[in-house]
C-alpha cells in the first residue's frame, strides 16, 4: 500500500529524483510545519501532518478583505459557496452538499458547538460581525470522530480574541449603502495570571431589498379575481444585531466564556414560503456559556474539560400569504406567531497521552442534552388536506393541544471516542480512530476515521483521508409539520475519501490540491401531502470533487491567494442548486507607505436545476470588490470597500419553480466605509 501511495504522489511531483534532491528545501524553515492546528486531531499538530483536509482564515486576512460578517468572508474558501433561502436564512456549502436548514455544517465558537435541536444545524437568523475573530479553523470534509453530529461536509471552528492577543482595543464603526451602520469596542489585557477581554459589537442594515417580480401569492392570485400579492415589490431583507462577549482566564488553563447575541427585527427575504412579507418580523436572543479546564496530569498526561450552555429565545411573527390571499378567504393572511426555546447543555471530558513512543492517544467521553420547550405557537388559520382549502380564524388561536409543534422535545446524546496518531515511521504518520454515539430518541452513530500523511521532503505533504459523519433527525424532521410523528426517519451517513498533496515551492509560494469522493446516504428532505409537510429519506448520493489553492507573496507588498473547485453530485429533485465550477482570488498592494489596496474577484459558475425543475440554469457570474485602506493618520485607520463593482445579476435558485420563478436575488452594488481606533 506503502508503494502505491509514494508511486501515485510521485505523478503529480516533477520527478520522484526532486523529491528526495532539492537541496534548497532545507536552506529555510518549515513553512507548513509552523503553523498548528487544533481542529483536525482536537488538539495542537502542525498542519503539515494534519490528519484532515483544512483551511485557517486570520484576522490580519479578514482585515484585508474588508468585509463584516463572517458569511462575507467565508465564502472565499475553496469549494465553499455562501446562498440565501426562504425566510432570508443564510446556508454555508461545502462541496455541492446543500440544504435551507445547513444541517450537514457543525458551526462552533472557542470549540462549542451553536446547535438548533429544533431545525438542526446552526442558530436561527445566525450571523456574525468580525471583528473579535482571532481565527477560524475549518474542515472541509467530514469531522464526526472528534465533533459528533452534523459534521458530515464540513466543521468550521471560530476562535474569538481574548485578553492574552489582545492586550489593549479597538473602536470603530461601518456605515454604508443600504441603510447600513455598525459599532463596535473591545478591550483585552494579561495581569499576572489572569487575562480578560471584552467585546461589543451591533449596527443595523435594510439589507439587499432586490425587486421580486412574482411570488407565491402572485400564482394563488391565478386563481381568483382579487389579487393580494405585493409583487413586483422589494424583499425584506432588514435586521439589527447585537454581539456581546466576556471572556476571563486564569494561568492559561482555566477559562470562563459568555456571550448573548441579539438577532432582531429580522425581515422575511422573499417570505417563509416564497410570499413576500412586508409586515413579519423574527427576533432571537442567543445565550452561551461556557467553562474550559486544562490540567497536566503528568508529564505525558493531559486532561481537557469543557462544560457549555446554548439556548435561544426564538420569537417568530410571519405571514405566509398576505392579507386578502385565495381571494379574500384569508382577509389577515396566514399568519404564525410563535414563541419557544430550543437549548443543549453538555459536559466533555478529554485525555490525551503522549507516554508511548511515537504515539500521541486520544481519549473521549461526554454527554449532551437538547431539548426544545415552545411556549406558543398561534395561527389565524385551519390548515386542511389541500393548501387552496385554508379555512379563516376570526382571531389568532394555539394550535390544537397535543399537535407535535405543542409538545416539548427531549434528547440524551453520550459518546465516547478514541483516536490514535503513530508515527510508525520517518515522516509517516497513520491517524485511526473511532467514536460511538448513543441517542435516546434515533439511531446510534458510528463515526470511524483513517489518515495516512507521508513528508515526503520538508516542504511536500501528500494525505489518504477517510471518514464517516452522521447527522440524526432534527426535533422538527422527525415531527414534521403534520399530525402526526415521523419517528421511522434514519440520520444521515456520509462516507468520503480524499487525497490532498501539499507543496511549498519557496518561503513565498504554497499551493495545495485534493481530490475527493463521497456517498451520502438517507439524506432528509421535506415533502408536501395530505398532512400538508413531511420529512423522508432519499436515496443514496454520490459526489466527487477536486480542489486547488495557491498562495504568492510576490513582494514584500503584494501578496494573493487563488483558489478552484470543482463538484459533481448526482442529480436529484434534492441537488443541483450549487454551482459546479467556482474560481476565487484575492490580491493586495501596499502601493505606498500606510496605504493598501485589495481585489478580490469570484467567479461563480452556472447552477444547474433538480431534475424536477424545468427553469433554464442559472447563469454564471463574477464578483468583484475592492477595498483601500490608510494608516495615514496611525492609530485611525480608515477603510472604503465597494462591492459587486460589475454589477452582476447573481441569484440564488428557488426551490419552487411556480412559487418564486425568477429566483432569489443575492447582490447588489454597494459601498461600505470603515473607520477604527486601536488603543
Amino acid at each position: 500500500m506503502l508503494f502505491v501511495f509514494a508511486a501515485f504522489l510521485c505523478l503529480f511531483a516533477t520527478n520522484c529524483a526532486a523529491l528526495n534532491d532539492d537541496k534548497d528545501d532545507f536552506n529555510y524553515s518549515y513553512g507548513t510545519s509552523k503553523r498548528f492546528l487544533t481542529i483536525s486531531a482536537g488538539h495542537p499538530i502542525p498542519e503539515n501532518q494534519s490528519p484532515s483536509v483544512t483551511s485557517v482564515i486570520t484576522s490580519e486576512e479578514i482585515d484585508r478583505i474588508g468585509v463584516r460578517r463572517v458569511y462575507d468572508v467565508l465564502e472565499y474558501l475553496p469549494g465553499v459557496h455562501v446562498t440565501t433561502t426562504r425566510a432570508g436564512l443564510r446556508s454555508i456549502n461545502f462541496r455541492g452538499i446543500n440544504s435551507e436548514g445547513n444541517q450537514q455544517v457543525l458551526v462552533m465558537i472557542n470549540g462549542t458547538p451553536i446547535r438548533n435541536p429544533n431545525t438542526g444545524g446552526k442558530t436561527y437568523l445566525w450571523d456574525m460581525p468580525v471583528k473579535n475573530i482571532d481565527y477560524i479553523e475549518i474542515i472541509r470534509g467530514p469531522g464526526s470522530m472528534l465533533y459528533g453530529a452534523d459534521a458530515t461536509s464540513g466543521v468550521i471552528n471560530i476562535i474569538l480574541k481574548n485578553g492574552s492577543n489582545l492586550k489593549g482595543g479597538d473602536l470603530g464603526g461601518f456605515f454604508g449603502s443600504d441603510d447600513t451602520y455598525e459599532g463596535w469596542a473591545q478591550f483585552g489585557d494579561k495581569r499576572g495570571d489572569w487575562d480578560y477581554s471584552i467585546s461589543l459589537q451591533g449596527g443595523s442594515t435594510n439589507g439587499n431589498n432586490a425587486l421580486i417580480e412574482r411570488d407565491a401569492a402572485t400564482f394563488f392570485d391565478q386563481n381568483f379575481l382579487t389579487p393580494s400579492s405585493l409583487a413586483p415589490g422589494k424583499a425584506n431583507n432588514a435586521r439589527e444585531d447585537i454581539d456581546v462577549r466576556l471572556d476571563i482566564g486564569y494561568k492559561n488553563k482555566y477559562r470562563i466564556r459568555a456571550g448573548f447575541q441579539r438577532y432582531g427585527d429580522v425581515g422575511n427575504g422573499v417570505g417563509a414560503v416564497y410570499a413576500l412579507d412586508n409586515l413579519g418580523r423574527v427576533q432571537n436572543n442567543v445565550y452561551t456559556l461556557d467553562l474550559t479546564a486544562v490540567n497536566d496530569i503528568t508529564e505525558n498526561l493531559k486532561l481537557n474539560s469543557k462544560y457549555y450552555f446554548y439556548g435561544e429565545a426564538l420569537n417568530t411573527d410571519v405571514y405566509f400569504l398576505p392579507p386578502g390571499a385565495f381571494g379574500g378567504i384569508l382577509p389577515n393572511g396566514m399568519r404564525n406567531i410563535t414563541k419557544g426555546f430550543p437549548a443543549n447543555t453538555g459536559i466533555a471530558e478529554q485525555f490525551n497521552y503522549t507516554g508511548f513512543d511515537n504515539h500521541n492517544l486520544t481519549i473521549g467521553t461526554g454527554l449532551n442534552y437538547f431539548w426544545a420547550i415552545p411556549d406558543s405557537n398561534k395561527v389565524n388559520f385551519i390548515s386542511t388536506p389541500t393548501v387552496l382549502q385554508q379555512l379563516p380564524l376570526s382571531e389568532l388561536r394555539d394550535l390544537a393541544p397535543g399537535h407535535v409543534l405543542n409538545e416539548e422535545s427531549h434528547r440524551f446524546n453520550y459518546y465516547a471516542l478514541i483516536q490514535d496518531e503513530w508515527n510508525f515511521a520517518t515522516d509517516w504518520y497513520l491517524t485511526a480512530g473511532f467514536r460511538y454515539d448513543y441517542y435516546s430518541d434515533v439511531a446510534d452513530g458510528y463515526s470511524p476515521r483513517l489518515s495516512l500523511v507521508w513528508n515526503a521532503t520538508p516542504h511536500l505533504t501528500a494525505k489518504l483521508i477517510y471518514g464517516r459523519a452522521f447527522r440524526p433527525p432534527s426535533f422538527l424532521e422527525l415531527s414534521g409539520i403534520t399530525l402526526n410523528r415521523s419517528p421511522l426517519l434514519k440520520p444521515e451517513v456520509t462516507n468520503t475519501v480524499e487525497f490532498q498533496i501539499e507543496k511549498e515551492w519557496s518561503p513565498s509560494f504554497k499551493t495545495s490540491t485534493n481530490a475527493y469522493w463521497y456517498e451520502l446516504d438517507n439524506f432528509i428532505s421535506s415533502g408536501i401531502d395530505r398532512n400538508f409537510i413531511n420529512f423522508k429519506n432519499n436515496p443514496k448520493i454520490n459526489g466527487v470533487g477536486f480542489e486547488a489553492e495557491a498562495s504568492y507573496r510576490a513582494t514584500d507588498t503584494i501578496s494573493m491567494t487563488f483558489n478552484y473547485s470543482y463538484h459533481g453530485i448526482s442529480r436529484t429533485e434534492n441537488t443541483g442548486l450549487l454551482p459546479e465550477h467556482m474560481a476565487k482570488g484575492l490580491v493586495s498592494w501596499q502601493f505606498a507607505k500606510n496605504w493598501t489596496i485589495g481585489t478580490q474577484l469570484n467567479w461563480i459558475g452556472e447552477i444547474r436545476r433538480g431534475v424536477n425543475d424545468p427553469r433554464k440554469n442559472l447563469a454564471d457570474y463574477f464578483d468583484l470588490g475592492v477595498t483601500l485602506s490608510t494608516k495615514i493618520a496611525d492609530p485611525v485607520e480608515i477603510t472604503l470597500r465597494a462591492n459587486n463593482l460589475l454589477g452582476a445579476n447573481a441569484r440564488d435558485p428557488s426551490g419552487e419553480a411556480a412559487l418564486l420563478p425568477n429566483d432569489i436575488p443575492v447582490l447588489d452594488r454597494s459601498v461600505l466605509g470603515q473607520i477604527k481606533w486601536s488603543f
